[in-house]
């Protein structure tokens, strides 16, 4: 019974993987990509209006986020995981009906409009069913996956982007809403497990309770009462220089270093990577740490993994070279100072890789089951204006002064990041033991009903 309940969940984790790596991808489809759209749509070579399109669609995913995460605590998410799947790839897949004209442009504005609202649905829902499914103890490991499903999705956008758009970049949106829309059957033979989590889940295997308790309005007031909860929610700031990086690189890497988008990506994918294994090696790290009774240890990794890139990321953005026109892969990196700006980015994202399972498993911690969803769809909303002025500073900035100060906005808001990691760290200890003892008085007044 035990087997077949693991390999229940681990199938069900895997689903989440595929469906949150195609939601991700299409948000990353447009930065491979940003001169051809340019000028598809007669703006010049401009980024300012993709920008506004990029920051529009991010807004509308976080109000959307707001609305489904408080449903999420309420409903069956599984079958808003569905809707939400299905909605995305819909839109996703019109973009192929995207004309090369102004009246182009305002369809795609539309169509990628639609899309973030069902990426608002998702996020959430998917969020929280991941909650129930992995024990406390392996939150960190667990919410790394959640993590790295963002990271492939990235990638795969990315790469996909970078093939289809010398042939038609609307190529790519159609390719992941077909996609899409295959992976949104499966959704239908899942099964959704008790919010009760896995930890208790033997109570609900031996139908000895029901957990029933659902978010109420009131309840708003108990969430934000939490000082970690706050920090960790308004924290948009950490969103900001990933959306000018991803945003802007390849821009800047053909303007600043004379490296074209395909050789850019293979560049960027290195670096992708080291951000993969440095949030697969900090999960297993948290989750030894917290076994072993060090609480804040999640926080403490989080908030050291958010200082260490900033000096390398300055000095990486900064390092002056020109490639040689058409370069291969070979020659970039047999450029010294190609190399060194390789070498110290993926290190410092390799530290950042700390923060990803840490941010997710301690929103878990804090926070009951039923106001799991409410919580990141919050913080997510706060980390949509994050991401939405990160292409907006950076392609306006860009368009200003030139590609590497629109690249140094990133390091700028960077620098802000680690002073809200630093009340919670105050405040995560107390705050989670709080949560730990009204979770298990609610187990027993259950089980005695």
């Amino acid at each position: 019974m035990k087997n077949n309940s693991h390999n229940s969940s681990l199938l069900s984790i895997l689903l989440f993987i595929v469906i949150l790596s195609l939601v991700n991808s299409v948000q990353n489809m447009i930065s491979p990509n940003l001169e051809i759209i340019s000028y598809y749509f007669g703006f010049g070579g401009a980024t300012a209006q993709l920008g506004v399109l990029t920051s529009t669609f991010t807004i509308l995913s976080g109000i959307s986020i707001i609305f489904f995460g408080y449903l999420a605590d309420k409903i069956t998410r599984k079958w808003i995981v569905l809707s939400g799947t299905i909605f995305y790839s819909i839109f996703s897949s019109l973009t192929i009906f995207v004309s090369p004209d102004l009246n182009g442009y305002y369809l795609f504005f539309f169509l990628s409009s639609m899309s973030g609202i069902g990426f608002g649905a998702i996020i959430p829902s998917i969020f929280s069913l991941i909650g129930d499914l992995i024990s406390q103890e392996d939150r960190s490991k667990g919410f790394s996956f959640f993590s790295i499903a963002s990271l492939l999705g990235m990638a795969l956008g990315l790469i996909i982007a970078t093939i289809a758009g010398p042939i038609d970049w609307r190529f790519s949106f159609l390719i992941i809403g077909i996609i899409g829309l295959i992976a949104a059957l499966f959704i239908i033979f899942f099964n959704e497990p008790s919010r009760i989590g896995k930890d208790f889940s033997f109570l609900t295997e031996k139908g000895a309770i029901d957990y029933t308790y659902r978010i109420k309005k009131s309840d708003l007031k108990e969430i934000f009462k939490k000082k970690s909860n706050i920090w960790l929610i308004i924290n948009f700031v950490d969103t900001i220089p990933t959306g000018i990086i991803l945003f802007l690189i390849f821009y800047y890497m053909n303007d600043y270093h004379n490296v074209p988008e395909d050789i850019s990506l293979i560049f960027l994918g290195t670096i992708l990577l080291s951000t993969l294994i440095g949030t697969l090696v900090f999960g297993f790290v948290g989750d030894n740490l917290f076994k072993k009774g060090r609480k804040n240890a999640r926080v403490l990794l989080a908030l050291m993994g958010n200082i260490v890139p900033i000096p390398l990321l300055f000095i990486a953005l900064i390092i002056p070279f020109q490639a040689p026109n058409n370069v291969s892969v070979g020659e970039l990196f047999i450029i010294p100072e190609a190399l060194i700006m390789l070498i110290l980015m993926s290190l410092g994202l390799f530290a950042n890789g700390a923060v990803n399972g840490s941010w997710y498993a301690t929103v878990v911690d804090l926070n009951l089951p039923e106001h799991r969803g409410t919580t990141l769809a919050t913080a997510n909303f706060f980390d949509m204006i994050g991401r939405s002025l990160g292409p907006l500073i950076g392609s306006f900035v860009r368009d200003a002064f030139g590609s590497v100060y629109g690249m140094m906005m990133a390091i700028f808001a960077w620098i802000a990041i680690p002073f809200f990691w630093i009340p919670v760290l105050k405040n995560v200890i107390p705050e989670m033991n709080a949560t730990e003892k009204l979770f298990s008085e609610r187990i027993k007044e259950l089980e005695k009903s």
